[in-house]
């Protein structure tokens, strides 16, 4: 009965020291909740709201119109004509940009000679600003002194009007998107590769597995939380198109590369139409989170069977 008593004040007192800490937690999580809140949420919810008016900032106009301005988007041909294009590019460079990431993780997580530097080579180009790329590309992709169309001549193939086909223009955002931008899934598949462990692969060249089979029943199942991660972060940056378009084709020719947040762009700061230009922000908002809850759910299904 002693002991018990003795431990009740012990108690008391623990409980009284934990309320200056909670006190102390919530000041160090003041600052960031007030930038929280003034530098996200505020114009989150702001540019709700603007999407709800059809407000022009040029001409000070502009009033409460509902939905309609997304009813608007749904018959507006351009918007298809862009949301298009947006798909078309992800379809095309997601399942290109991942391959390939894995690919060169694969190949660089092998004992080569110079491996460091390669891995620098493919990595380094993630690191170079938009512009910088952009200019690099249309240098390369150049109709007469391209070095893509010298090697094509130097071969005995027609050089290509790259930028000025519609047909190829897309083709040649995606080329630069994959050079750009394969450094990011390969060095994270390269550290989920670097961590499945050796005694594994050991273990199934014990028992006779080809690299296939290692590959399928070893290196797939290792990386397959991580692979899924990297589909997932380059959907909802390819549905966010917009600077290499912009800078290498300015959304042509004839509008064949014309993306959703060019038009997003053109339609808040060429005509100031502010509350469609909200509109389309906030319902291409909604596309990339119902791929992302979509492809959430077929990962957990996969999962589990």
């Amino acid at each position: 009965m002693s002991v018990l008593t003795s431990r009740i004040p012990l108690s008391r007192t623990a409980a009284k020291r934990e309320k200056p800490r909670s006190w102390s937690a919530l000041i160090f999580l003041a600052p960031f909740g007030i930038l929280f809140l003034f530098l996200w949420a505020v114009p989150v919810v702001r540019g709700f709201y603007l999407s709800l008016t059809d407000v022009n900032v040029a001409e000070g106009t502009g009033g409460f119109v509902g939905l309609a301005n997304y009813a608007n988007l749904f018959g507006d041909g351009d918007f298809r004509a862009a949301l298009g294009h947006t798909v078309l590019f992800v379809v095309l460079n997601v399942p290109v940009l991942v391959a390939a990431g894995l690919i060169l993780a694969l190949v660089l997580n092998r004992d080569l000679s110079g491996r460091n530097m390669l891995r620098a080579a493919f990595v380094g180009p993630y690191l170079l600003p938009g512009a910088a790329v952009a200019l690099i590309w249309t240098l390369v992709l150049d109709p007469v002194d391209g070095s893509l169309n010298t090697v094509l001549k130097a071969v005995g193939l027609p050089a290509q009007q790259w930028l000025t086909e519609p047909g190829q223009a897309m083709g040649a955002v995606v080329l630069l998107t994959l050079w750009w931008r394969v450094g990011f899934p390969l060095l994270i598949l390269l550290a989920a590769l670097q961590d499945i462990p050796k005694q594994l692969y050991e273990s199934a060249r014990i028992d006779g597995a080809s690299r296939w089979q290692q590959f399928r029943y070893v290196t797939l199942p290792g990386i397959a939380p991580v692979l899924g991660l990297v589909v997932l972060l380059r959907l909802i940056d390819s549905f966010k198109v917009f600077e290499q378009v912009y800078l290498l084709t300015q959304g042509g020719p004839s509008g064949s590369t014309r993306v959703v947040l060019q038009m997003l762009y053109e339609t808040g700061f060429r005509d100031f139409r502010t509350g469609y230009a909200a509109a389309i922000g906030w319902l291409l908002a909604l596309i990339i989170l119902a791929v992302t809850i979509v492809h959430q759910v077929v990962s957990r299904r996969s999962v589990k069977s």
